[in-house]
C-alpha cells in the first residue's frame, strides 16, 4: 500500500483513538475503590497510591486500545516506517495536552502532573515498544 494511504489511515485512527481515549478515561473515572483498599497506601504515599489507581483504571485500558490501533496501522504499514505510529498517536498527545492545558489553575500542579503522567509514559512507551519492534521484524524479513 502506498504511504499516503497508510499516513491517512493513521491519522484517521488516531483520530478515532483520540476520542475513544475520552471514553475510557470517563469509564476509568467512575470505577469506584473502596476506602479500606487506599487508606493505608494514601497516608504515607498519595500520589503514588493515585498514581497507581490511574494506571490500572485508566492506563491499562488505554494501552489495551492502542494495542487494537498498533496492530491495525502495523497491518497496513508496509514500507516499514516508524512515521504511520507517529501519525497514529499525534492526535492522542494533542488532544491531552490542549486538555490539560484548558483545565484551569490547579491547586497542586505537582500531585496532578505525578498522578497523570505515569499514564502517558505507560501509554507512550507501549506505542514506541510495539512499533519498534514491528519495523524490526519486518525489516528483518525483508533482508
Amino acid at each position: 500500500m502506498n504511504r499516503l494511504k497508510v499516513i491517512i489511515i493513521a491519522s484517521f485512527l488516531g483520530v478515532l483513538y483520540a476520542y475513544l481515549s475520552i471514553y475510557i478515561i470517563g469509564i476509568g473515572a467512575a470505577i469506584a475503590i473502596p476506602a479500606n483498599i487506599l487508606t493505608p497506601v494514601v497516608e504515607a504515599y498519595p500520589t503514588v497510591a493515585f498514581a497507581t489507581v490511574d494506571l490500572i483504571t485508566i492506563g491499562l485500558p488505554l494501552i489495551a486500545a492502542s494495542f487494537v490501533f498498533l496492530v491495525a496501522v502495523r497491518y497496513f504499514n508496509s514500507r516499514n516506517s516508524y512515521f504511520p505510529y507517529l501519525v497514529l498517536f499525534v492526535p492522542f498527545c494533542i488532544q491531552h495536552i490542549y486538555l490539560f492545558v484548558i483545565m484551569g489553575q490547579l491547586q497542586d500542579w505537582v500531585f496532578t502532573l505525578g498522578t497523570v503522567l505515569p499514564r502517558y509514559i505507560a501509554i507512550l512507551g507501549f506505542a514506541y515498544y510495539f512499533a519498534k519492534r514491528a519495523v524490526n521484524q519486518a525489516r528483518a524479513a525483508f533482508s
